[in-house]
């Protein structure tokens, strides 16, 4: 067979931007990973804890205006020692549970810890568990969403 002088240089152009796309891919992939995706405590299923973005002083108040959008009763809130605990009730439900949250800043970044603990009391017949993961994943989205307007 006879090979075109310019087909060396095109598959190598081809490989690069392969791997050019495949670099892209997972930064792109690994990039909610970064931005704090929730992660459960292997050791205690009733913990999640995400990283945010931003100043210890603003994830403290948006977590109050999210305990606040989302119905649920602040007990006790020490912002020196980053603690706010409330109370919760899902109105479609007869399952009440304590919402512990502890905020520790981890370093000079605008880079903020949010651990969640919940502590279910089962008054009714629906999934303990389904219920839990649901307010975690509420309480951490609409923090997102709080957080997201603040700059």
């Amino acid at each position: 067979m006879h090979r075109n002088a310019n087909e060396q240089p095109r598959s190598q152009i081809g490989i690069a931007l392969a791997k050019l796309a495949l670099i892209t891919f997972v930064a792109l992939a690994a990039s909610p990973l970064a931005s704090g995706t929730p992660k459960k405590d292997k050791d205690n299923d009733s913990v999640v804890t995400q990283v945010f973005q931003h100043t210890y002083d603003e994830v403290f108040q948006a977590s109050q205006e999210v305990f606040e959008r989302l119905g649920w009763f602040v007990t006790d809130k020490n912002k020196d020692k980053g603690t706010i605990r409330g109370n919760t009730q899902m109105s479609s439900s007869k399952f009440q549970a304590t919402v512990d949250i502890h905020i520790e800043a981890l370093n000079n970044k605008p880079e903020t810890q949010v651990t969640m603990t919940v502590e279910l009391h089962n008054n009714g017949l629906q999934s303990a568990s389904g219920n839990k993961k649901l307010r975690e994943g509420m309480f951490m989205a609409e923090l997102q969403k709080v957080l997201s307007t603040y700059h």
